[in-house]
This record gives structure tokens, sequence and C-alpha cells, in this order.
């Protein structure tokens, strides 16, 4: 590389959560990166080859042999040369891989032995993975993105308005539930319990995850992870009420026997906000991952039902009850009821039989023992 100075630009090497971990000046052009400690860039990855990866300057790029090979359009020189120590906006920077067995992870893409790509000099910094290694290539003209206000920064993290409104609403709910379902002489000990199994679960859930946070992240995120399970605490609750709710209002089974789905899907919602606190810089993976494991949980719930009961829905019929008031449905009358129940005649025939059938087979089978 070239000699030293005021350096061009700079070698970020980024954490999990996209924080600068180590930052290496760059002075001049090229720059190699790797193991080998002749390198401008010098990791300590093992993944990472002896000269994993060189980037240099290049007036003109020859035409790329794979379409996609142009991450960012910058203008080109029509003639001249490139100082190879220093370099402008106006000219390129190819990224050649060197002889690696796991390549570049570069754009959406991993680039093998031998290939070149032709890196932005304007525009967001670009960033590309070596081994288990993410970097990042920052240079003078490249623009930054706005400070941060520090205050701010730690308001939005806590959210304590969020947090408080979230517990109210949620220990208000908790409390409704205990007073409908407790004995009247056993109240207060049912809502004493009520409030220690919230509050030490709410605190043993967030306590794992904030643990996990610090190990990959190395910022606990406490409140994020409260916020979340609150929210989703409240959201579970209104999913598993509001289709029981609506089968009641309008006399259809349907949403009450799936009401699972819903449930399903706030915890499937709930673990992706988790995870992003643990995992911030890939987002699309881990909605896929919450989208797999709703999906998962939905099948493995059909198959148990009908494993149970034959039955794709969880209820075999509507077993609670809310204010007649908001009933829509209109009443059916007794001899309408009798004459429905008549279609069950067959249905429970054919069991009845097949019970008393199974019950001699086992008789005879005991006989001849």
């Amino acid at each position: 590389m070239g000699t030293l100075g005021s350096p061009i630009g700079l070698v970020e090497l980024l954490g999990r959560d996209g924080s600068v971990r180590q930052s290496f000046a760059v002075h001049g052009w090229p720059l190699r990166i790797g193991r080998a400690l002749d390198n401008d860039v010098v990791l300590s990855d093992a993944h990472v080859a002896p000269v994993h990866l060189t980037i240099a300057p290049q007036a003109a790029p020859a035409a790329p042999a794979v379409s996609d090979l142009v991450l960012h359009d910058v203008p080109q020189r029509a003639h001249g040369t490139v100082d190879v120590a220093r370099t402008d906006a106006a000219a390129h920077l190819t990224l050649t891989v060197g002889e690696t067995v796991n390549g570049v992870l570069l754009g959406t893409r991993r680039w093998r032995t031998g290939e070149r790509a032709v890196l932005p000099v304007t525009g967001p910094a670009p960033e590309f993975t070596l081994g288990r290694t993410r970097l990042r290539l920052r240079l003078a003209g490249q623009p930054l993105p706005p400070e941060l206000p520090v205050a701010a920064a730690a308001l939005d993290d806590a959210r304590l308005g969020s947090i408080a409104l979230a517990a109210v609403v949620l220990l208000a709910a908790l409390l409704f539930q205990t007073y409908l379902d407790a004995d009247p002489d056993l109240l207060g000990r049912a809502v004493a319990a009520t409030l220690l199994t919230a509050v030490v679960g709410t605190m043993v859930w967030c306590g794992l995850w904030a643990l996990l946070s610090k190990m990959f992240t190395h910022q606990t995120r406490f409140a994020w992870h409260l916020r979340v399970f609150l929210w989703a605490w409240i959201a579970w609750l209104a999913a598993d009420v509001a289709p029981r709710l609506l089968a009641f209002v309008v006399s259809w089974p349907a949403p009450s026997s799936f009401a699972f789905v819903g449930t399903l899907g706030v915890a499937a919602v709930a673990f992706y906000f988790h995870l992003l606190a643990v995992e911030p810089a890939r987002p699309k993976l881990l909605r896929g991952v919450a989208l797999v494991g709703w999906c998962v949980g939905v099948g493995v719930m059909l198959w148990f039902n009908i494993q149970r009961g034959d039955r794709l829905g969880e209820e075999l019929y509507m077993n609670h009850l809310f204010p007649p008031a908001l009933r829509l449905a209109k009443p059916v009358a007794s001899d309408t009821f009798i004459e429905r129940l008549q279609s069950l005649q067959p249905v429970l025939d054919k069991k009845a039989k097949e019970a008393a059938s199974g019950g001699e087979s086992n008789a005879g089978a005991g006989d001849e023992e």
C-alpha cells in the first residue's frame, strides 16, 4: 500500500448488531485483507484465507462477466491513468477474491476465487463478509448518517411510558380474569398468586432474553424485551378472547374452534421482535424464521386435533358464554334444535356399534387365553 498520510478511508469490523468493533485506516491502494501478517488489514478469523481479497482502483472497469456484478453505478473516465497509491471519486474500486474456500459474501451473492466485483465509491458504504467477519469500507467521499442524540436514543430504547401503559393494561386484564374465575372466598389468595406469577414469569423471561442479547450484541436491551413481552401478552389475550366472542355473537363456532391460529401468530411475532434484539442485522431472516415457526405450530395443532378428536378444530362445541345482550344471532326454537340433532343419530349408532364390536373381540381374546 502507498505511503502513510491522511487516511482516504476506513475498513470497519462490524459486530452482530451493526456497531463498529474495530477500524483500520486506509492510506492507499491496493488494499489487501486476509489472515497473513503482510496484509494491510490482518484478521484473526480462522475462516479467512491468508490473502482473502484485494481492493484496487480501476479507471475504466472491464465489462463484467456476470450481469449483477456492478453493485452501484459510478461515473467512468474516458481515458487517463489512476494513481495506485490514492484515488478520487471518479475511479472505480474493484474487489478481487483471492485463493479462498469460503469466498466473499457481497450484496446478495457469494463471490468465489478469481471473481471480481465493482464497489461503489459514492453512496452507502459497501459491506462484505469474509468467513465469519463482517467488514464495511468507508471512503472520504461517502455520506455519513446523521448524528443521533444520546438522550433521544436512550428514551427511544426505554420508552417508559409505553412499558407503563402495557403493564397497567395487562394487570387490569389479569385481575379481571381472576375475578371472574376465582371463588369469592378465595379471591385475595387468587389475586396474590396471579400477581406473583405474572411478575416472576415476566422477570425470568425478559431476563433470559436480555442475557442472550448481551452475549451476542454486548447490550442487554432489557427494556426492549420487557416492552415486547408485555404487549405480546396483551395481544395474546385479545387474540384468545376475540374469536370466542365473535363465535358467540354470530353463533358461528369456527372462529372459536380455530382461535389457536391467532394466538400462535401473536407468539411468532413476539419471538421475531425478541430475536431482533439478538440479531438486528438480519431482519429478513428472522421474519422467515417467525413465519416458518407459525406455520409449523399451526400444522402441529391441526394434527393434534385430528388425532385427539377426528376434527381440525380445537373444540367440539362452544363452551363459553358472554352477556346475552351481545348476541346478534337469532335464537333457535326447541323443535328446530331437536330436528337438527337427528343428523347425529347415524354417527352415534355407528360409534356404538364399533365400541360394542371392539368389546366383544377383547372378551373373546380373553376367553381364549
